[in-house]
Order: structure tokens, then C-alpha cells, then sequence
């Protein structure tokens, strides 16, 4: 693998660990908390738990800014364009991600339970379908300029497509939120970030297949 490059690699390999941790330790902690069949929430002696998951999803998103930095200059070598698409579309995440906890935050007034609830979901949907569509733009590019193994960008895209393909189901009712089937849909692309992660941390990126001119030094 080329040695250039490896310190971004690796930065974007530890990031890609943090947010997916986060976001799944989040979940853990703030879903039971939440009655989504009354649409109550219930913190009474769980306010710490409850803080903790706030804590977690702000750290998410902080990762996935993080993770467009360490890849700009990478991806800017292959496609520029796509490079400032990605760049953007992992911003509008960690910005769809600070509402969303925004949203959360509400909760903790009792007057404003029920819409901080509406507030946190819609905006965690709107975080996972703008994460699927950056994960449609980065795993083409990993593939055609090999950049890591192919079976992680075609996997990679697939995930991609399965989560945005789960995310809509939800938003037109076909599927409930954290179901079976969102489950199955969405599982793909959480494995796959994990793989791809150990790959730049250990292996880094391929780019011998770019001419030596469009590498920055």
C-alpha cells in the first residue's frame, strides 16, 4: 500500500470507529428511554444515562465532520467535485446530528417532551439518509480508483443502498423504526463502516492506480 497518505487514513479509520461506536451506544442507552408508543418520555432516575446518550450523539457528529477532513485530500486527488460533495454531504450530517440532539435536549422540559421526541426522530432519519447518500458517493470512488479492496467499496455501496432504501420505508410508514427489517436493511453498512475502518487504520489507501501528478504532497 502507498505510504502517502497514511496519516489521514488513519485519522479517518479511528474516526469512522468513534462515530459508528457512538452512534450505536446511543442508541442503546436513549431508545429504552424513550416510549414511542405513548410518545412520553420517561427520564425520572435516568437523567445521567439520558445526558450520557446526548454526550454520545454530539460525539458522532463532531467524528463525522472529522471524517470528511481526514478524506478531503484523499478523494480531492480522485474526483474533485465528488470530494467537495462528500465533504459537504458529511457536514450536513454532523449538522442533522447537533439537532437531533438539540431535539433530545428538549425533552428534559416537560412542556416540550412531545415535540423534542418528533423534533430528535425526524431529524435522526434526515441524518441517515443524508449519511447513505455520502456513502454513495465515497464507495464508487474507493472502487474505480481502488483505493482499498473492492469487496469493501462494493459492500460498501450495497449498505449504502439497503440503509436509504430502510429510511425510506420509515418515513412512508412501510417499516417502524428499529424493527426487524430496519435491522436487516440497515446492519450492512454499520459492518462494513467497522471493516473499512480497520483497513485505513492498518493498510491505509491504494494510490498507484493515480497518476503521480494528481497526488498532493
Amino acid at each position: 500500500m502507498s505510504k502517502r497518505y497514511r496519516t489521514e487514513s488513519r485519522v479517518a479509520g479511528v474516526l469512522f470507529i468513534i462515530a459508528t461506536a457512538a452512534t450505536m451506544a446511543s442508541q442503546m442507552i436513549v431508545e429504552p428511554i424513550l416510549d414511542r408508543a405513548t410518545e412520553v418520555t420517561v427520564l425520572a432516575g435516568r437523567e445521567g444515562a439520558f445526558r450520557t446518550g446526548v454526550l454520545l450523539e454530539v460525539l458522532n457528529a463532531l467524528a463525522s465532520a472529522g471524517i470528511a477532513i481526514a478524506l478531503f485530500p484523499i478523494l480531492w486527488c480522485c474526483v474533485r467535485g465528488l470530494a467537495v460533495a462528500y465533504a459537504g454531504l458529511r457536514t450536513i450530517e454532523a449538522s442533522t446530528g447537533i439537532a437531533a440532539v438539540c431535539g433530545l435536549l428538549l425533552l428534559l422540559s416537560p412542556d416540550m417532551g412531545e415535540i423534542g421526541l418528533v423534533w430528535h426522530d425526524w431529524a435522526f432519519l434526515l441524518l441517515l439518509l443524508v449519511f447513505s447518500t455520502s456513502a454513495c458517493v465515497l464507495y464508487p470512488v474507493l472502487f474505480v480508483f481502488r483505493l482499498v479492496p473492492r469487496v469493501l467499496s462494493v459492500w460498501g455501496l450495497i449498505g449504502g443502498l439497503m440503509l436509504a432504501v430502510s429510511v425510506l420505508l420509515i418515513l412512508f410508514g412501510r417499516i417502524e423504526f428499529g424493527s426487524m427489517t430496519d435491522l436487516v436493511l440497515s446492519l450492512p453498512i454499520w459492518i462494513n463502516e467497522m471493516a473499512l475502518a480497520l483497513w485505513l487504520i492498518f493498510r491505509g489507501v491504494d494510490m498507484s492506480a493515480l497518476p503521480t501528478e494528481r497526488l498532493i504532497d
